[in-house]
């Protein structure tokens, strides 16, 4: 059975303890619980970016909210993609307790 998920927002103590060394606004969420797909991943996952758009929810194993999304041509014609993803809620489960049973 699957956990349910837990909000990684931050509390608003937080917040305010938050390292920022010039004045930012405070974070929502944690540091590093953002992804980054580009065409590599995204072609893993057989996603289209043109699907992705800001604002929108997706689901792995956590849900996340895409916070930006770009795509550009470089020198060689080859189109490049980036879509970037807000952790919003997550859960873990230890794969070890699972393959002990086995």
């Amino acid at each position: 059975m699957a956990s349910p998920m837990t909000s990684m927002e931050l509390d608003d103590e937080e917040k305010l303890d938050a390292f920022q060394p010039i004045p930012a606004p405070k974070p929502d969420y944690p540091y590093g619980l953002r992804i980054v797909l580009t065409n590599a991943e995204l072609c893993k996952l057989n996603l289209d970016s043109s699907d992705a758009f800001v604002g929108g929810i997706l689901h792995g194993h956590f849900l996340g909210t895409i916070t930006s999304v770009s795509s550009l041509q470089n020198t060689e014609g080859e189109d490049c993609a980036r879509v970037e993803v807000q952790i919003t809620a997550l859960t873990i489960e230890s794969e070890d307790e699972e393959n002990d049973s086995n």
